[in-house]
């Protein structure tokens, strides 16, 4: 209308359309925003939250397993040391050498008891560590599991004086240290007793035999394990007992006494008498044989070289047949080279002998030369 007061202009309302909500107005949403940042601060964000309180509630957890394992750790410690407490007594005691530590067994120790014997009495006889000495312990000796005897133990801890019996064969000792009903400690040994002297079977030669010297041989058989001596002088045997020996005798009576002794001390003994005769050699006409060793004293099984040389009327003999001997074994036959010459190396003996002969044969004649076979 002419002459009306103009009116303010006003925000036109946003028109509902049919069937549809109005949208809001920005103005609205805008002061909904500025509602919100007051009343959340940015440093408050639900997240920030969430994990501080998770940190919270694991560190809180990490102590409290803490102090349960401690209790729990507790009461196993305490639980072993009364476990402990109701236990035997220690058997062992440990002893540093160095930086080296070593369990010292308080088994008592038994001293002088044989491994072979002809006696059916054995003394008992030991001692206990100092350590496991200790008033009102004994030693208990038992044979193949049966006791046979109590020994006290003296202020040193040693035991024993006294014989027990055992059967003959092979019996298990057992000296147990004891306290009351407990049993400390143990140790065990094993005793044979043999009481029947080694077979002894002497092959050759037989009592009365006419020998041709200067070598006699003798041969024989007797119980494995067994030490044999031909008139004194030590051999060894073969794993099955046979043996054999040569002795160097002038002529006339010879006494050979051939001694068998096993691991209990049981003895055989043979003695037979023989006569050894000069030696006749035939040699063929004018054919002669020498032997030389490269070395006359060898540590057992070590090798020597023999230099065998034939010659025949003054001259080499070449093509010469000739077998070399050492002791009874025959080490092989060989052929002289067109200087007459044949070098033969052999082992010597795996035991010690003093004086064995090296035979050389051929072209019916023979020569010999004596080896030493020492340790030392």
């Amino acid at each position: 209308m002419i002459g009306a007061k103009p009116q303010a202009m006003l925000p036109r309302k946003p028109r509902a359309v049919a069937g549809k909500r109005p949208p809001v107005d920005w103005r609205r949403y805008a002061a909904q925003v500025r509602r919100s940042e007051r009343k959340l601060p940015r440093y408050e964000h639900p997240l920030a939250i969430s994990l501080a309180v998770s940190l919270i509630f694991t560190i809180a957890g990490i102590s409290l397993l803490q102090l349960v394992g401690a209790g729990i750790g507790a009461g196993l410690q305490q639980l072993g040391s009364s476990v402990a407490s109701s236990l035997p007594k220690p058997q062992e005691a440990e002893l540093v050498l160095g930086e080296t530590q070593v369990n010292v067994s308080a088994a008592p120790v038994l001293e002088g008891l044989p491994e072979f014997t002809r006696s059916n009495a054995v003394a008992i006889v030991g001692t206990v560590p100092a350590f496991g000495t200790k008033p009102g312990r004994a030693v208990l000796v038992s044979v193949n599991g049966k006791p046979v005897g109590t020994f006290t133990l003296g202020s040193d801890g040693r035991f024993g004086g006294t014989p027990i019996t055992l059967a003959d064969g092979t019996s298990i000792v057992t000296a147990t240290l004891i306290e009351g009903t407990t049993e400390i400690a143990s140790t065990s040994a094993t005793v044979v007793v043999d009481r029947v002297p080694p077979a002894l079977s002497i092959t050759r030669p037989k009592a009365g035999d006419t020998i041709e010297g200067p070598d006699v041989i003798v041969e024989g058989k007797t119980e494995a394990g067994v030490d044999v001596s031909v008139n004194d002088r030590a051999l060894r045997p073969n794993p099955d007992g046979t043996f054999t020996e040569r002795i160097t005798a002038s002529p006339g009576p010879l006494a050979l006494t051939i001694l068998a002794k096993d691991r209990a001390g049981n003895e055989t003994k043979t003695q037979i008498t023989v006569t050894v005769k000069q030696a006749t050699q035939a040699t063929t006409a004018g054919t002669t044989l020498s032997a030389t060793l490269d070395r006359t004293k060898v540590r057992p099984g070590e090798t020597v070289v023999a230099r065998v040389v034939a010659t025949e009327n003054g001259k080499p003999k070449a093509d010469l047949a000739v077998t070399l001997q050492v002791g009874v074994f025959t080490v092989g036959t060989y052929k002289t080279d067109a200087t007459g010459t044949a070098i033969v190396g052999f082992a010597a003996p795996d035991h010690e002998v003093d004086d064995v002969t090296v035979v050389v044969l051929g072209g019916g004649t023979s020569a010999r030369v004596s080896l030493t076979v020492s340790a030392k």
